[in-house]
């Protein structure tokens, strides 16, 4: 039987949860009455673009055209470096708003985008 791809653990204490376009951030303080969650949703096309990163974080340079192809066309979405550029800007938003750092993407200029790769775990159901 085949692993199912549930999602990604970010810094170790951020959850990327696939089937829910979902960040989740849990703290526990050791302290029962410290506990803390943040929550923040995606759109269908932001969790695409994240799933997609983060599935190919191990190449060194994810070329934007493969990006765009993947994300968008082959979904009957019009792309462009634009849409892309946006997109990107959108996600970093949702990250400062959970408490995680935009630099987990960055910009390699006129070429694609990088994952770094050390911050993240795959997720999986048995």
């Amino acid at each position: 039987m085949e692993d199912l791809s549930y999602g990604f653990l970010i810094d170790n204490d951020i959850h990327f949860i696939i089937a829910y376009k979902k960040l989740l951030y849990y703290s526990d303080e050791s302290d029962v009455s410290s506990m803390l969650f943040r929550v923040v949703s995606l759109n269908e096309t932001q969790a695409r673009l994240l799933l997609f990163l983060l599935e190919n974080r191990k190449s060194e340079v994810i070329d934007k055209n493969y990006i765009m192809k993947s994300v968008w066309d082959e979904f009957g979405m019009s792309s462009s470096n634009q849409r892309l550029w946006q997109a990107i800007n959108e996600l970093r938003k949702k990250f400062s708003a959970i408490g995680l750092s935009g630099d987990l993407i960055t910009n390699v200029h006129g070429i694609g985008y990088s994952v770094d790769n050390r911050r993240v775990m795959s997720l999986f159901i048995k």
